[in-house]
């Protein structure tokens, strides 16, 4: 008798499992879902290295910079996010994409096409400089004694940048962050192999 009812128990919870295509419907659905955390995650962790990277930049010295025109553009369109580390004039060579400070006026990004010696300080370099996408260089060359190299160039991080600072932004990172510690504490759906296996101890 004990058998008969084991055997019709075991009858009863296999008919609880649901069919081979909603079993199938559910893998699929499953696999979408932990592909959609997947990049949830991978998105994070992108946003919070970039983040770091930034905030060190400072610590060695050196500094981003949105650039504001098209001037340098295609390769560094309006709203590129360029990375500068300071270097001496008399390291600088024709070619080298510097950010040069003009006192009341806004810095400017441009490729040196020139270099000369500057009368008075041996240090310095008067420099001409000329923006890819402009037909003409600059009015005048400048005298500088340290400028910033540019390094890194990053076309759209710019606007990147500028969009992660806004309370849309917080907001969407939040959402992330709170969708990864709820899958995290989501408790997990006994699968169709762990039912099986308990029938198997049964």
């Amino acid at each position: 008798m004990t058998s008969t009812l084991h055997a019709a128990g075991i009858g009863r919870h296999r008919e609880s499992v649901p069919p081979a295509d909603n079993r199938a419907a559910s893998s699929r659905i499953r696999g979408v879902g932990r592909a959609f955390m997947s990049i949830l995650v991978g998105a994070v962790v992108i946003l919070g290295l970039a983040g770091f990277a930034l905030a060190a930049l400072p610590l060695l010295g050196w500094q981003s910079v949105i650039l504001a025109t098209g001037s340098m553009s295609p390769g560094l369109p309006a709203g590129a996010l360029v990375v500068e580390r300071p270097i001496a004039a008399s390291e600088l060579a024709i070619g080298d994409i510097v950010t040069v400070d003009r006192g009341d006026r806004p810095p400017v990004t441009h490729r040196i096409i020139a270099i000369a010696p500057a009368t008075g300080i041996l240090s310095s370099r008067e420099i001409t400089l000329q923006g890819d996408a402009n037909d003409d260089p600059d009015p005048r060359p400048y005298v500088v004694e340290k400028v910033g190299l540019v390094v890194a160039g990053f076309p759209w991080g710019g606007q990147a940048i500028v969009f992660l600072r806004t309370p849309l932004a917080l907001g969407i990172i939040t959402f992330i962050i709170a969708l990864l510690v709820l899958r995290a504490w989501w408790p997990q759906t006994p699968t169709r192999e762990v039912l099986e296996a308990e029938d198997d101890q049964g």
